[in-house]
């Protein structure tokens, strides 16, 4: 049930990526699909750096290290954002 589900949202997110790329999309539509797959990336990346600060309530490392991982995810998300949609390359 686990692999479905897996394979059910892989699909829809590449299709939404791949939507939110083409021309022959609506500009709405296009719109609309950027910020729903914008809003799922940056509610995981959220989801992380809270838990990341939960711990480091507790345990400072393990927190630091969290947030680190949430802090790089964010910025590699911003790339390839920028990459895909705002066609700028380094």
């Amino acid at each position: 049930m686990e692999f479905l589900f897996e394979i059910l949202f892989e699909l829809i997110l590449e299709g939404g990526v791949a939507a939110s790329q083409s021309k022959k999309v609506p500009k709405a539509v296009r719109g609309f699909l950027i910020v729903l797959i914008s809003a799922l990336f940056l509610s995981v990346i959220g989801l992380i750096l809270f838990i990341g600060v939960t711990c480091w309530i507790t345990n400072k490392i393990a927190g630091s290290f969290i947030i680190t991982i949430g802090l790089v995810l964010f910025f590699m998300a911003a790339v390839k954002f920028s990459k895909i949609y705002l066609g700028k390359t380094k």
